[in-house]
C-alpha cells in the first residue's frame, strides 16, 4: 500500500513534464501553462477523495489530458466562429498547395500531430515524449492498454501516411 504524498509534492514532482506535455498537445505555451494550471486546481479539489496512490502520475496525465481537450474544443469552436467559411475552405487550399512545393520540416509534422484524433495525440505524447507505460497511459486515458497501444499505433500509422504524402508532393 502506498503512502499518500503531500499535493505540493506532486506539484514538485510533476509539474515541468505535465507542462511539456501539454505544450506538445495544444501547440501554444500560454495555453499550455493555462491549462497546467486547470490541471492542479482540479488536482487539488479532488486530491481528498483520491483513495488509490499507487499511480497518481497517470491520474493527473488524465486531468491535464481532459483539460487539454476541453481546451482544444474551445480553440476550434472560437476559430470555426471567428473565420468566415470562404475563408477556411481556401486557407485549407493554400495549405494544401504549400505542403506539395515544401519538404517535411518541423512544422509539418507539428501540423500533422496536431491533426490527430485527441486521444491518438495524447497517448503518442504520453509514450514517445513522457515515456509513461502502456498501464499508465490505459489509466489516464481510461482506456484498456490495448486500446492504448492502438491509438499509438494508429497515430504513428497516420503520421507516416501524412509526412509520405508531404515528401512526395501528393
Amino acid at each position: 500500500m502506498h503512502t499518500k504524498p503531500t499535493f505540493e509534492s506532486l506539484v514538485d514532482a510533476h509539474s515541468s513534464e505535465l507542462c511539456a506535455y501539454l505544450w506538445r498537445m495544444l501547440g501554444d505555451e500560454g495555453e499550455a501553462r493555462d491549462c497546467l494550471q486547470d490541471t492542479f486546481l482540479r488536482a487539488y479539489r479532488a486530491y481528498p477523495r483520491v483513495q488509490d496512490y499507487s499511480n497518481l502520475r497517470a491520474w493527473l496525465y488524465k486531468i491535464a489530458t481532459n483539460s487539454a481537450r476541453t481546451q482544444l474544443g474551445r480553440n476550434i469552436r472560437r476559430d470555426t466562429r471567428n473565420t468566415p467559411y470562404i475563408e477556411r475552405v481556401a486557407s485549407r487550399e493554400k495549405a494544401v498547395d504549400a505542403q506539395v512545393l515544401e519538404r517535411i520540416s518541423v512544422a509539418e509534422v507539428k501540423q500533422a500531430v496536431m491533426e490527430l484524433p485527441p486521444k491518438q495525440r495524447a497517448a503518442l505524447m504520453m509514450r514517445k515524449y513522457q515515456e509513461l507505460d502502456y498501464a499508465e497511459i490505459s489509466a489516464a486515458l481510461d482506456c484498456t492498454e490495448e486500446t492504448a497501444r492502438a491509438n499509438v499505433y494508429q497515430a504513428l500509422k497516420s503520421l507516416r501516411k501524412k509526412l509520405k504524402d508531404v515528401e512526395y508532393g501528393q
